[in-house]
């Protein structure tokens, strides 16, 4: 049976030592290594470097790639990928609210993972938020979101992020970019995120014709849900009914190889960068 790897780190508690932070930046790529030096935030910066060290320890200890020879670039639409290894594993990165998550598959599928915090802090009232965001949603979704004439508005916002998880997970899977008719992609539920469950049962269907798809769905605490899309030969696979793992600082940093010098520049630079706005 194919093997499924879950893992989610939490980035907005990691508060790294210098020492910690400059061992863990000399492990990515230079070329990311720049691309993370670009963003304003240190909580950006920690993020996607947490994204791109869950790739790294996925290939080496799964792939078996020595750690120091995984050569990874981005695809036409910006999605990391192995490149040239001939071998079989898929594998694909989010990051938003307090987690980097990671969803790995020892096989060649179509695969695409998002996490949402379910929150809105928008700004404007919600019945505003949702009349702007009308036309990403089918209108059977919509139901969902509004709900039972006594739904509350957290209980609305949480529908709203869970359909909005599902419809990025597959748009990664595919890799189409945001262009695509996010009103086409038509979801259905069929049962509530609990914790420690993976539900399986949420079908997609487009211009009325069921798509092959799976996708699993499971809350990484009671502030995040996760979708996870997949497809193997154009049909849903089986579910391994995999929970996320939640890794500490010494689980993701474990049998790492630095790729280039330590730069005390860089460090210092980073530890300059206002934490978040």
């Amino acid at each position: 049976m194919a093997q499924s790897i879950r893992w989610a780190f939490n980035w907005k508690e990691w508060d790294p030592s210098e020492k910690e932070f400059s061992r863990a930046i000399s492990c990515v790529q230079l070329e990311e290594k720049d691309r993370l030096d670009r963003f304003v935030f240190r909580k950006d910066v920690r993020a996607s470097l947490v994204g791109r060290l869950l790739i790294r320890k996925f290939i080496s200890e799964y792939a078996h790639i020595p750690y120091d020879k995984i050569v990874l670039a981005r695809n036409k639409n910006n999605k990391p990928i192995l490149e040239n290894s001939g071998v079989n594993i898929s594998f694909n990165v989010s990051h938003q609210g307090s987690y980097s998550i990671l969803a790995g598959e020892l096989r060649d599928v179509l695969l695409g993972v998002d996490i949402m915090k379910l929150e809105y802090t928008g700004g404007k009232q919600l019945s505003e938020f949702f009349r702007i965001m009308n036309r990403n949603l089918s209108p059977s979704e919509w139901k969902e979101v509004y709900g039972t004439s006594n739904c509350t508005e957290a209980e609305q916002v949480a529908m709203f992020c869970r359909h909005w998880a599902l419809k990025e997970s597959i748009v990664k899977a595919l890799g189409i970019g945001i262009v695509t008719d996010l009103k086409s992609l038509d979801f259905r539920t069929n049962s509530k995120l609990v914790s420690d469950k993976v539900v399986c049962d949420t079908v997609l269907y487009q211009e009325g014709v069921k798509q092959d798809w799976l996708f699993e769905e499971s809350l990484l605490d009671s502030e995040h849900c996760v979708a996870v899309a997949l497809q193997e030969s154009g049909k849903a696979p089986e579910s391994q009914n995999k929970m996320f793992e939640l890794l500490d600082y010494n689980e993701l940093i474990m049998n790492t190889i630095p790729i280039h010098s330590e730069d005390e520049e860089y460090v210092k630079k980073y530890f300059n960068k206002s934490e978040k706005p």
